[in-house]
């Protein structure tokens, strides 16, 4: 009985290119070899894909073929195992399905016969050392780029703005193109905080300027616009910048500008959401899940005495807490970061010191600073001296002088963030005790807006109440310190020593600002 056959080919631009694979070779063999044995073509597929995967056009066609025709192909012939797959465990898969169909999958110049159990460890071979020559040959490459980019060389697809060219010595280079223009417009326009993110992007777009939504944030953000190329961090290296041999198309200040701003509207964006203004439901939005951990809803249910309200999970997991025993809580929860009036000279003798060592140690902190920038424009200067005397090759010279900028730039990123305890911040400082001192009070009788942005202030995280508790939670630095120094006192209105509190160790970045409150 004449045996039947699907005769499949495959390459690879890039395989075509080095290898000298041929389509049309590999079928005149594939061709010859059935006629020698006296097989019948049933079929011929080809692709022109990477074998890194079975998710290639011919090949999904010729296996909608077997399934379509079941029972009338006994053969897959194709050159070698390489042209049926780089990737080991797709191919074991694979050959499963081809099985299950009653087609032999078979390599005319690897021939093995799979029913001797011997030949499973010959095609083992056969499968895998072409996924080990593509992992060896992608981990020289992306090596390759890597060394490249840490000599200034951009050797990726050009990102916006830029072109991709060759030098006069025939390397990888970046050019700005009439994109470029566009690119410092954006850059420009974000700087004066007069549109959202997205707004520029259309405004762009208009002009004749194309960025997917998705990109155009990453764009803002990517140092290449400076003349700079950030290296991703790996297992052994973590991440730097490098000053690249490309134009810069913006100024630094203007790239660093733009990234303040960028931070200051994710931070504000991704401020938990005040989801209430009803009474009832004044703490939704700011419970978490005591089980899932996802943020809990606020809703209303009716029953036999009227509406109830609940705080609930939506995440599945059918946790519900009665919204009056989680709101009674929370305001007995207040009454203890009541100061008591006992300490409020011993607070304010305490800011005074702190005062005073915030201001020496500013000073003391400045001078440090000031000593670490002079070392780094020393080494900077003797480093050109160097190169300039050809004691350091030009690569070695690059490397370190991009090292020594980013930490001259960081030094002076520390001395721009220095905070100094001013006299202002102590006197705000004073009013935020006794802000403090009347917060139940003042919680009570404010209407839902303040309540939710007095608990916003107070509290770093979302809470947790379980167990008719309110569990740890993160405070307010102020708030901290006000409650460290009760605990401190040691005793309770009564003349008592309190129970140890379960507030969190953990202090927050942030003053409380009672000033924003509107009371």
């Amino acid at each position: 009985m004449t045996r039947k056959a699907i005769i499949y080919t495959r390459v690879s631009t890039d395989e075509q290119a080095i290898r000298g694979y041929s389509l049309r070779d590999q079928y005149e063999k594939l061709k010859a070899y059935c006629i020698i044995h006296g097989i019948e073509e049933v079929a011929h597929y080809q692709d022109d894909h990477s074998a890194k995967s079975f998710e290639r056009p011919e090949f999904k066609k010729l296996l909608l073929y077997l399934r379509q025709n079941k029972g009338k192909v006994d053969l897959l012939l194709f050159i070698k195992w390489d042209r049926f797959s780089r990737n080991a465990t797709e191919s074991y898969e694979m050959l499963n399905i081809l099985k299950k169909l009653n087609v032999e999958a078979q390599a005319v110049e690897q021939p093995l016969n799979l029913e001797i159990p011997e030949n499973k460890l010959m095609l083992a071979l056969f499968l895998a050392s072409p996924e080990v020559e593509n992992d060896r040959r992608s981990m020289n490459t992306k090596a390759g780029i890597r060394r490249a980019n840490k000599e200034g060389r951009w050797c990726n697809a050009a990102p916006k703005g830029y072109d991709n060219k060759r030098d006069d010595d025939n390397k990888p280079v970046i050019v700005p193109n009439k994109d470029a223009d566009y690119i410092k417009q954006a850059f420009e326009l974000v700087s004066r905080k007069e549109y959202a993110t997205d707004q520029i992007r259309r405004m762009l777009a208009k002009q004749g300027f194309y960025c997917c939504k998705a990109y155009f944030p990453k764009m803002l953000k990517n140092p290449i616009y400076i003349g700079k190329i950030k290296i991703l961090g790996d297992k052994s290296e973590v991440e730097t910048i490098v000053n690249g041999n490309h134009q810069p198309i913006i100024s630094e200040e203007l790239f660093y500008t733009v990234q303040d701003i960028l931070d200051e509207r994710y931070k504000k964006a991704n401020k938990p959401k005040i989801q209430s203004k009803r009474q009832e439901l004044l703490l939704r939005g700011f419970l978490r899940c005591p089980r899932c951990g996802k943020i809990l809803t606020g809703s209303a249910s009716r029953g036999h005495g009227g509406r109830y309200y609940y705080y609930h999970c939506s995440n599945g997991c059918k946790e519900r807490i009665r919204a009056t025993g989680a709101n009674q809580k929370f305001i007995e929860l207040l009454h203890e970061f009541k100061p008591k009036d006992e300490i409020k000279v011993l607070y304010e003798t305490i800011l005074k010191d702190l005062l005073k060592e915030c201001e020496s140690g500013a000073q003391v902190n400045a001078k440090v600073t000031d000593s670490e920038i002079k070392k780094i424009k020393t080494r900077l200067e003797n480093l050109q001296d160097k190169f300039a005397d050809n004691l350091i090759e030009v690569a070695d010279y690059s490397s370190a002088r991009s090292r020594y900028e980013s930490q001259f730039n960081e030094l002076i990123k520390k001395k721009k963030e220095e905070v100094h305890l001013s006299k202002d911040i102590y006197d705000q400082l004073i009013f935020s005790f006794s802000f403090m001192r009347g917060l139940p009070y003042v919680f009570s009788e404010a209407t839902v807006d303040v309540q939710q942005r007095i608990i916003g202030s107070i509290f770093k995280d979302n809470l947790i109440f379980s167990d008719n508790k309110y569990r740890t939670y993160k405070l307010n630095s102020i708030v901290e310190l006000i409650c460290s120094i009760n605990k401190a006192s040691g005793r309770n209105e009564k003349g008592q020593f309190s129970k140890n509190s379960e507030l969190s160790s953990t202090v927050a970045g942030r003053g409380l600002e009672p000033l924003t409150f509107g009371l």
